[in-house]
């Protein structure tokens, strides 16, 4: 019988296990001031690189430094994928893969590619004051309503009636 062990460049087996969570995993070629965003815990590894993955799951390239852009000190960091990047890409859904100095596993994220049409934003008016008041009807049964309404926090009992 063989065995096999994996050392990393120090000689000593990894214990390394970075993780790698989304904050925006969407990308809007009409709104490119969205940046897909990624929070990294290095758990004491180095992120190598990041390779970008085909909606088939195969993948495709790797990214270059000015693909991506890394912010943060220390075992947390923030991967923003550059938007010059993206917007050459066709609408789908995609994948990274983070991949990491250690022998520790790449760790896979997706990223969606959309190309759908924004609307320009409507200017807001100030409403009047008052103007989007309800009238209060707490404690109080609309006209018609089978259904008592109670005041938050209070206790209502209910008897049947026995009809004659």
């Amino acid at each position: 019988m063989s065995e096999i062990q994996v050392h990393n460049g120090s000689g000593s087996a990894s214990s390394h296990k970075p993780a790698v969570a989304v904050v925006n995993s969407n990308f809007n070629k009409q709104a490119p001031e969205t940046l897909p965003e990624y929070t990294v815990t290095l758990d004491g590894d180095k992120l190598q690189s990041i390779r970008w993955i085909g909606s088939e799951g195969n993948v495709l390239s790797s990214l270059d430094e000015g693909d991506y852009t890394v912010s943060g000190e220390g075992d947390k960091v923030t991967v923003k994928i550059a938007a010059d990047f993206l917007k050459g890409k066709d609408a789908g859904n995609y994948g990274l893969q983070f991949e990491f100095a250690s022998v520790a596993p790449p760790r896979k994220v997706s990223l969606n590619v959309t190309d759908e049409a924004v609307e320009p934003s409507k200017p807001t008016t100030p409403a009047k004051p008052g103007a989007n008041e309800q009238p209060k009807t707490e404690g109080v049964a609309k006209t018609g309503s089978s259904v008592p309404v109670v005041a938050a926090g209070t206790t209502m009992i209910v008897r049947k009636r026995a009809t004659r």
